[in-house]
């Protein structure tokens, strides 16, 4: 280990076993071996030992009892120099921290000040004492961690043991016994875990037979007690059942109050003669901490291990009662991830306890199966209690279908653990995604991966994050996955298979690998590489240099051809970085060029940021020449000086029969003719003669001229209609030629090449898409948008912007696709319009990428009016203050169970300024009193700004939005509301009229009080996208069940009808006799 780099904080994560406190010895070693001069001292502080330490200390004291040295020569050792101090704390989990101890940990700020260790290892880890000190922190969770540390972090994950390391451990201490190891695959992997290969080692050293029957975790651990016992527990006071039980029992204790080191007086009450039995001493650690004898289990793993046999050893009803009592605080926990700024309040506590018991959830799968369990149990007369396979298997299936990607990688190991093929079937074919991407997976997680895709036909999306040497196990179950996401450490060309695979779009037909950034100090500069395969063509996109933002795409026919493009980007960046202080940006982009004459199946090249000089457009006319495949090249320069030298070339161009087309800083590059079908050129040809439409080269002239896109452009109104489970507006507008075509119900315009189906609909800029933005915001909705004609050649998407100097270069559209987000700079940017080239459709928004306050934006007030019950007394109002790019269609979609009260609704709003609603009469009530209106109502729910209460008898109202920051001013002027006229906006279908509706807001207040079926019911409606995942977590957690109905109907209220059709179909398999004995008609 070098010490001339050390980071000031690095986080070692592993699991139970994996060697992190042996690796801190080793460090230790290895300092005191090459008496480092980088660092000056290293103190390793256990956290397990120094949780024994009752009184308060300061922080010398705290040291001194991790070494040999006193409290005056540590003291004298800190007023050194700090930067050459490294501070271990090792086994972070055990300090338990709380909120109290994170506030009083602040205060400590002196060595010398006296505290619980507990505080003092906090204010150690938050900077708070010796704050220019190096630290190294062990932990089986990092979360917590993460919140703690200031500064950058160096994350660092103990994957295991190659299998090339595995093999020479065993050669060279059990080279006999080791073809036994070899000839079972899953025993094989299985020892990349470091406490498996102790296993394995300790049971050979007694002989025992190390047979193929072990296939999981569980079994390994099952046999090696089932050994001990055979060959250690003869003439023990206690008998076997006895003792194990008792050993479950300490166990359990410790898992449950999160406690390592348990004091000879508790082990002695469970246990006797622990120290003195040979079949204990494998499993319980004897040491002196402090001058007091103090037991330990001797992995974390067998406690965990323990803790699983000891409720399968319990009687029936018992055990089914731990257990449910563990399935419910491990899914509490999940539950609460999802609440924000948890700091170390009991929530956070409780996330940390439900991740350190799943384990012992994955041993009572394991304990699960007859043909696991040694036959010593049944020769022991310990009968296991298996009726909990049943909970466990329920548990399953409901969790796979609710719980997000970081919780799918215990579900897998869970499954693995059971080992039943149908169903592990059954679980995985009903998942939509199995996302495993969030955190490299280990060889024992991808082993676990490859039994469980074996036992399916077809697995619908799959996303890893996986070494090139695990892609080879995980290879031949891959190609039944219909879309596969991979994030690599390196292309390698065993990926061809799986592109090859991918190009015949058999059964994969969706790829997408995307190569981690990695940036080595003298290895070389390693670019990002994503590719991706649909429809038959390979994408792959890279960085051409480090020094520069140029990225090249390109689009290929051939797997081979795909393979050999990225290893010449390889071989382009295994030189130092000092030598491309001699090679320029600009002479990548011509080697480059000069490369892909050579590809055979090259499509299309696109380069982003580039730099076009004189030798760089020299190439491009031979490229052009060079491959006959080529259809089309576009190049975004960096200046649009830059392209003069290209335009230059357009002579030559038209010659070898090529188009060159400029907008802005884009040039675009086309063979004359496309390679349209017969029926396609025919059709094109018999329009243009009868003088129908346009071309799209008359088109791309017409957007490229100064006059304004709106007075030529045909106005369509699409077709609407309604998905039922997805409760959301399709837009559908069938374009008869080229030309360019403005939505009146969206203001969205295609500027189209020639005829095609056009569907678009607003999505949601779900939480995961806004963090991928960073300090962006959106500034519209979400579009997704497809043509299966692929004729759309740009797209002009309304924005609310209200330029001046300040904020006039603020916009720009955001485009996601293929699990990548690309920020496209505009061609041009109008009064109303933002306008973009079209690559390839997908989900394009509008998004604002400057840091400014209180921009004045085109802003629209909508009314709706609810519907008035028999039970209620009064009128309800909503007011919606919304950005001017919002489709009212959206609005009145969500709420089309009110009535829209039309009027006008134009009014310019400023950005972070707070509104006031002014009401007449002035009996009516309004809340709130005020509302801070921001840029990020873009859909697709639409919650009211203000809710004016009325009087029923009321039939007209008076209304004025103020700017409290202007002294009240109004923005949007007083004007009268009748609320008796009709809704003139769009009708809801018939479908959507419907008595449900009726049911839920007639009775919210006895379902409230009388439903008892909430979570069944939540559980359904989040597993088809009608709540999120962050409500259900809510009302997961939310006490007692009152107040869960009351989240859901709040939520119901939100999602429209179709949400309350689906509730009311679901409470009626659920409680029949409640919905028969409130709404019969149901």
């Amino acid at each position: 280990m070098s010490y001339g780099t050390m980071t000031s904080n690095v986080i070692l994560q592993g699991d139970s076993g994996s060697g992190k406190s042996i690796i801190v010895q080793k460090i230790m070693l290895n300092w005191a071996s090459e008496a480092s001069k980088n660092l000056y001292v290293v103190f390793n502080l256990r956290c397990e030992e120094l949780m024994c330490v009752s009184e308060e200390i300061n922080l010398t004291e705290l040291l001194s009892y991790s070494c040999s040295l006193t409290s005056d020569q540590i003291s004298q050792m800190l007023q050194q120099s700090p930067e050459k101090m490294l501070f271990i704390i090792d086994g972070f989990d055990e300090l338990r921290l709380t909120q109290d101890i994170y506030d009083m940990s602040e205060a400590h700020t002196h060595p010398l000040q006296k505290a619980p260790p507990k505080v003092i290892l906090c204010s150690l880890l938050r900077r708070y004492l010796i704050p220019k000190s190096n630290l190294l922190v062990t932990t089986r969770t990092n979360n917590t961690v993460n919140k703690l540390l200031k500064g950058q972090n160096c994350f660092t994950e103990i994957m295991g043991f190659s299998e090339k390391k595995v093999e020479t451990y065993f050669q060279m201490f059990f080279s006999k016994e080791y073809a036994r190891v070899r000839a079972n695959e899953t025993l094989l992997t299985a020892c990349s875990s470091p406490v498996i290969r102790w296993i394995i080692s300790e049971m050979f050293k007694v002989g025992a037979d190390v047979t193929s029957e072990l296939q999981t975790t569980t079994s390994i651990y099952a046999d090696f007690v089932s050994t001990l016992v055979e060959h250690h527990c003869q003439g023990l006071s206690q008998s076997v059942p006895n003792l194990l039980r008792s050993l479950g029992q300490l166990a359990e204790r410790g898992m449950l109050e999160q406690q390592v080191l348990f004091d000879e007086k508790t082990v002695n009450e469970s246990i006797s003669e622990p120290a003195g039995s040979p079949f204990l001493c494998n499993f319980l650690s004897k040491r002196r901490i402090h001058q007091e004898t103090m037991f330990s289990f001797m992995y974390h793993s067998f406690q965990e291990f323990f803790t699983a046999l000891y409720y399968v050893l319990l009687d029936e009803e018992e055990s089914q009662r731990k257990v449910r009592e563990l399935l419910h605080t491990v899914e509490r926990g999940w539950a609460l991830s999802f609440w924000p700024q948890r700091d170390f309040s009991t929530a956070d506590v409780e996330v940390r306890q439900s991740k350190l018991l799943q384990p012992v959830i994955l041993f009572l799968c394991g304990l699960c199966k007859k043909e696991w369990i040694p036959s010593f149990f049944e020769k022991h007369n310990m009968a296991l209690s298996i009726s909990i396979e049943t909970q466990l298997k329920e548990w399953i299936n409901q969790c796979s279908q609710r719980s997000q990607s970081e919780h799918m990688l215990l579900i897998l190991h869970c499954l693995y653990e059971l080992h039943e093929k149908s169903f592990i079937r059954k679980v995985l074919e009903n998942l939509i995604l199995i996302d495993l991407s969030n955190t490299p997976l280990k060889r024992t997680d991808c082993w676990v991966l490859k039994c469980c895709l074996q036992c399916c036909e077809h697995i619908r999306n799959l996303k890893l994050h996986v070494t090139s040497d695990n892609l080879k196990m995980l290879q031949p179950e891959l190609y039944h996955c219909k879309e596969l996401w991979l994030i690599m450490d390196h292309i390698s060309d065993d990926v061809v298979g799986l592109v090859s695979a991918a190009a015949e779009g058999k059964n994969l037909n969706k790829l997408n690998i995307k190569k981690l950034e990695n940036y080595g100090k003298l290895s070389g500069f390693h670019p990002e590489i994503t590719v991706s395969v649909r429809d038959g063509d390979i994408k792959l996109s890279f960085c051409t240099s480090e020094f520069t933002s140029t990225v090249a795409e390109l689009t290929l026919t051939s797997p081979r051809s795909f393979i050999s493009t990225i290893n010449w980007v390889k071989s382009q960046n295994k030189q130092p970085l000092f030598s491309y202080g001699y090679l320029s940006s600009g002479q990548q982009e011509v080697r480059l060029l000069t490369f892909l004459q050579s590809v055979s199946g090259l499509k299309k090249v696109f380069l982003q940021d580039s730099g076009l000089t004189e030798p760089f457009t020299s190439e491009i006319m031979s490229l052009i020449q060079a491959c006959p495949s080529l259809n089309e090249l576009s190049i975004n320069a960096r200046d649009h000086f830059m392209l003069e030298e290209v335009q230059s070339k357009k002579t030559s161009l038209e010659k070898m029969g090529w188009t060159l087309t400029v907008l802005g800083n884009l040039a675009l590059f086309k063979p004359y003719m496309e390679r349209f079908t017969e029926e396609k050129l025919k059709t094109k040809q018999e329009k243009s003669e009868s003088g129908m439409g346009e071309s799209s080269d008359s088109v791309l002239k017409a957007e490229s001229s100064t006059y304004s896109f709106l007075e030529d452009v045909e106005v369509f109104t699409p077709e609407l209609s309604g998905d039922e489970d997805k409760l959301k507006n399709t837009y559908r507008f069938v374009c008869p030629h080229a030309g360019r075509f403005r939505c009146s119900l969206t203001s969205l315009v295609f500027v189209m090449e020639g005829e095609g189906e056009v569907l678009y609909s607003v999505v949601s800029w779900d939480p995961g898409l806004l963090h991928s933005l960073g300090q962006m915001r959106p500034a519209g909705p979400l579009y997704n948008i497809d043509c299966s004609a692929k004729s759309v050649l740009r797209l002009h998407l309304p924005h609310c912007v209200i330029f001046s100097e300040e904020n006039k270069d603020g916009l720009a559209v955001a485009h996601f696709t293929g699990g990548n987000i690309e920020i496209i700079q505009p061609l041009k940017v109008t009064e109303t319009h933002v306008i973009i080239d079209i690559r390839e459709l997908s989900r394009f928004g509008l998004i604002w990428i400057k840091t400014i306050l209180g921009f004045p934006i085109d802003g629209q007030v909508l009314l709706f009016l609810r519907p008035v019950t028999v039970e209620q007394e009064q009128k309800i109002l909503n007011v919606h203050l919304l950005p001017g790019n919002v489709p009212v269609t959206e609005v009145q979609r969500l709420h089309h169970n009110k009535s829209y009260m039309e009027t006008t609704s134009k009014c310019r709003l400023f950005t972070d300024r707070e509104y006031s609603l002014c009401c007449q009469p002035e009996d009516c009530e309004v809340q709130p009193m005020s509302e801070m209106f921001q840029l990020d109502n873009f859909g697709p729910s639409y919650h009211p700004t203000f809710e004016v209460f009325l009087d029923v008898n009321i039939k007209e109202v008076r209304l004025a939005v103020l700017d409290k920051t202007e002294d009240g001013k109004e923005v949007w002027p007083r004007r009268r509301i009748p609320l008796t006229a009709p809704s003139k906006g769009v009708d809801p279908p018939a479908h959507r009229r419907i008595p449900e509706t009726e049911f839920v807001n007639t009775h919210g207040d006895k379902l409230t009080q009388r439903a008892s079926s909430v979570m069944a019911i939540a559980d359904s409606l989040k597993s088809k996208n009608i709540i999120t995942p962050e409500m259900w977590s809510k009302i997961h957690v939310a006490e007692p069940q009152q107040e869960k109905m009351r989240l859901l109907l709040n939520t119901l209220e939100s999602k429209g009808d179709n949400a309350k059709v689906e509730f009311c179909r679901l409470l009626q398999e659920n409680e029949s006799d409640l919905v028969n004995e409130l709404g019969p008609y149901l």
